[in-house]
């Protein structure tokens, strides 16, 4: 008995999925194949011709609110694991919070099925119409106000002028970002910084030998 090769096989499965119903999730103005509706249609086409999938390598970044993933998927003939051929899928997944990936890595999956049988897609909507932003939702926004304040703290607790110069030029990139941000601040902790210089200049027991801020 001959055995079919994957590209036999895959031939079957392409002849027997030709289409599939596109669907309007909840809140959206358009219509789409989903992951899931592939995956409902497509993987027991793939097995009733002895073909299983899996991804073999998957790799991910995280640009602000969207996860980026990079996927390879391979087709294997059950009969002969050593017959496969790989598909490369790329996906996106935009999430507010910590879904992002799954989504990327349904996306990914979900296109390298279709294009693997050749299948139209609808417009794509795994990003749920959430506008993509570069900052990253994992991190806090910055506050410049808990910044400044944390910055005058330390400078307040400077006993020499070396103590001062250590600081100033420690937090110099956090003034940088607090003036980004609110510029009144930064100068406010500028003052800080001239007023406890000329206090710490006008005290020599509380200057260190050669050092100035």
């Amino acid at each position: 008995m001959t055995i079919k090769n994957v590209h036999q096989r895959l031939a079957e499965v392409m002849a027997s999925v030709t289409y599939i119903q596109k669907e309007r999730k909840q809140g959206m103005q358009y219509t789409i194949v989903s992951h899931d509706a592939v995956t409902a249609k497509v993987r027991p086409a793939l097995l009733a011709s002895g073909i299983v999938y899996y991804p073999t390598r998957c790799e991910h970044t995280q640009n602000g609110n969207r996860a980026e993933c990079s996927m390879t998927v391979r087709f294997v003939n059950i009969d002969a694991p050593e017959d496969f051929f790989e598909v490369q899928a790329f996906g996106y997944g935009v999430d507010a919070q910590d879904k992002g990936p799954g989504k990327a890595m349904s996306y990914a999956v979900k296109y390298a099925l279709l294009k693997a049988l050749g299948l139209e897609t609808g417009d794509d909507a795994d990003h749920d119409s959430i506008d993509h932003v570069k900052s990253d939702p994992a991190i806090p926004p910055f506050n410049a106000p808990a910044a400044a304040q944390r910055i005058k703290d330390k400078l307040n607790k400077c006993k020499t002028l070396q103590d001062l110069k250590e600081v100033w030029v420690a937090e110099l990139p956090a003034i940088a970002d607090v003036k980004d941000v609110d510029p009144a601040l930064k100068i406010q902790i500028v003052n800080l910084k001239e007023k406890l210089k000329s206090e710490l200049h006008s005290d020599p027991a509380r200057q260190s030998p050669g050092e100035a801020a």
